[in-house]
C-alpha cells in the first residue's frame, strides 16, 4: 500500500491508517509502524511509550498499533523495502526518466495504479499472488467501524463571535456570516 501524504503529522497518519484498513477490508490483530513521535513519543527502559491518540486509534480500530525496534532493520525491512521500490518507480528522476506529476490527484492515481500492479503479480520470494493471499487473510480481519476516527478527519476549530479561528496560535478571519465550525 503506498498512499502520497503533503505531511507526517499525526491526523495525516491515522488518516492513512483509516484509508489502507479499509483497503484492506478490515483490521488486523496489530499494525506496524516506524519509531515517529506521532506513534512512540518516548522510550522508557526501553519499553516504547505510544501517543495516546494512536492509542485511541487502535482502539477504535480494533488493533494494536506497536512500533519496530529502534535502530533494528532487521524489524522493518519489508515497510523499509516498499518505500525504496516505490519511490524509484514513483518519484521522478533522471533514471527512471518519470515526468513530473501535473497534480497531487495525478501522483495519487499513480501510486494507486502501480499498487494495483504490484500485488497482482507473484512475489518473488513466496511465489504467492499477494491480492489472492489477501483474500485468504482476510477471513481473519476485524470488522471495521462504519465511520474513521475523528481525527482522521482533521482538526475542528469552532469559529469565535468575531469570525476568527485560531490554529498554531494564530487568528484567521473567516467570511462573514453565522459562527460555524471549520475542518
Amino acid at each position: 500500500m503506498v498512499i502520497p501524504v503533503r505531511d507526517c503529522t499525526l491526523g495525516t497518519l491515522v488518516a492513512c491508517l483509516d484509508t489502507t484498513l479499509r483497503r484492506i477490508g478490515g483490521a488486523p490483530t496489530y499494525v506496524l509502524t516506524d519509531n515517529a513521535k506521532t506513534v512512540t513519543v518516548e522510550h522508557i527502559a526501553g519499553i516504547p511509550v505510544r501517543h495516546p491518540q494512536m492509542v485511541a486509534a487502535g482502539r477504535h480500530y480494533g488493533c494494536q498499533v506497536v512500533s519496530c525496534v529502534p535502530y533494528d532493520p532487521e524489524s522493518k525491512g519489508g515497510a523499509e523495502a516498499t518505500v525504496r521500490i516505490a519511490k524509484a518507480d514513483l518519484v521522478p528522476t533522471d533514471a527512471n526518466l518519470l515526468p513530473a506529476y501535473d497534480s497531487f490527484a495525478e501522483l495519487a492515481d499513480a501510486c494507486l495504479t502501480w499498487c494495483d500492479a504490484v500485488n497482482t503479480r507473484r512475489h518473488r520470494a513466496t511465489g504467492q499472488i499477494p491480492v489472492d493471499r489477501l483474500d485468504i487473510e482476510r477471513t481473519t480481519l476485524h470488522v471495521l467501524p462504519a465511520e474513521p476516527l475523528a481525527l482522521a478527519l482533521g482538526e475542528e476549530r469552532v469559529v469565535g463571535s468575531d469570525r476568527t479561528i485560531s490554529f498554531n496560535s494564530v487568528r484567521y478571519s473567516t467570511p462573514p456570516g453565522e459562527p460555524h465550525r471549520v475542518r
